[in-house]
């Protein structure tokens, strides 16, 4: 089968062995799958193994269970969860299995992803799909778990005021899990233009340009109040700093951005607010709530898909992606 496989700091595409299901596993022919933001800043890094295969946003179709799997048959549509925790360790045992000591990852670097025509998962790690959620809308049921769980994790409470910083696809997403959460306003910074406009059309109330003095005065003035909680998005080496200035005394601040950067803080700026700072990675249980808003159509994704690649076109894409972009959600379509 066909395969986008890393090389050094690169992507090629090469003829790599079809998977076979082993027991308890289920191979899944891919429809769809995202490019991460994490893909895009752990390559530039360095982080991925050479011959790795990535992609961890995947749809598809079973097309092979493996001995002794009995809930999966052949043709159904799935969504594949990108982790299986052990469900033994101390965090599991917690339910927290994000956190989880033990994870069995697919397209992160050890086992391959879904940057191929076929994908290999193990029976847990798999839901159907309803039949009211297009494949393209089921290639960002993990970017919307990640979005929910970061909701979830601030605690909004109904009438909340929000500010987003980043509009990328998780600030997007982020931005339109508070208007379901019952946020009262929520505010989104983003500098590119396309971005901050799909941001206002999404549900932001207003939408606010980085660099200014006043960035602080403007977000009170425009939202009636200093922001409860601040979501970092952006993974941007000034954010997190931003966010301080931002947010009202004892409010919260939500780590969700990825960056691989050291970052700089002002801390009398932190402590004069008694600022909270709250980190927060993957999901936990969200996959399927993310399945129930997307089937209820409570949640646009598809306006977030800005084009669909072919499995060739994958290292030319992620290449663009690590530069100023205005693009949102990149899917690739290995089929085609």
């Amino acid at each position: 089968m066909k395969a986008a496989v890393v090389r050094q700091d690169s992507i090629l595409v090469e003829d790599v062995p079809k998977p076979r299901a082993g027991p308890g596993e289920v191979v899944v022919e891919v429809r769809y799958c995202g490019i991460c933001g994490s893909d895009v800043h752990r390559l530039a890094a360095g982080g991925f193994p050479d011959g790795a295969i990535l992609g961890h946003e995947p749809c598809g179709v079973v097309a092979e269970v493996g001995e002794g799997v009995t809930e999966w048959r052949g043709g159904e549509r799935v969504v594949v969860i990108a982790f299986d925790p052990c469900r033994q360790c101390r965090w599991c045992r917690r339910g927290e299995y994000q956190l989880c000591l033990n994870k069995h990852w697919i397209g992160l670097g050890t086992n391959p992803g879904a940057f191929a025509e076929y994908v290999k998962a193990r029976s847990t790690m798999l839901l159907r799909l309803p039949d009211q959620v297009g494949d393209r809308a089921a290639a960002l049921t993990e970017p919307l778990a990640v979005a929910l769980h970061a909701v979830r994790t601030a605690r909004i409470n109904l009438g909340d005021t929000a500010v987003v910083i980043g509009a990328g696809p998780i600030g997007l997403l982020v931005t339109q899990c508070l208007r379901v959460a019952g946020a009262r306003a929520i505010g989104v910074i983003e500098i590119a233009p396309g971005r901050a406009e799909l941001a206002a059309r999404l549900g932001a109330d207003k939408v606010f340009a980085p660099g200014s003095d006043d960035l602080a005065a403007e977000v009170v003035q425009s939202l009636g109040a200093e922001p409860d909680v601040v979501f970092e998005c952006a993974g941007a080496v000034q954010t997190l700093q931003d966010a301080a200035e931002l947010v009202r005394p004892h409010g919260k601040i939500m780590l969700v951005g990825v960056s691989m950067k050291p970052v700089p803080i002002i801390p009398i700026v932190w402590g004069r607010k008694e600022a909270e700072l709250k980190a927060c990675i993957a999901y936990r249980d969200e996959f399927p709530l993310a399945l129930e808003l997307l089937a209820k159509d409570e949640v646009d994704v598809e306006s977030l898909v800005s084009e669909v690649i072919s499995l060739e076109d994958i290292g030319q894409a992620i290449k663009d992606l690590q530069k100023p972009h205005d693009q949102i959600k990149v899917l690739v379509e290995p089929g085609e």
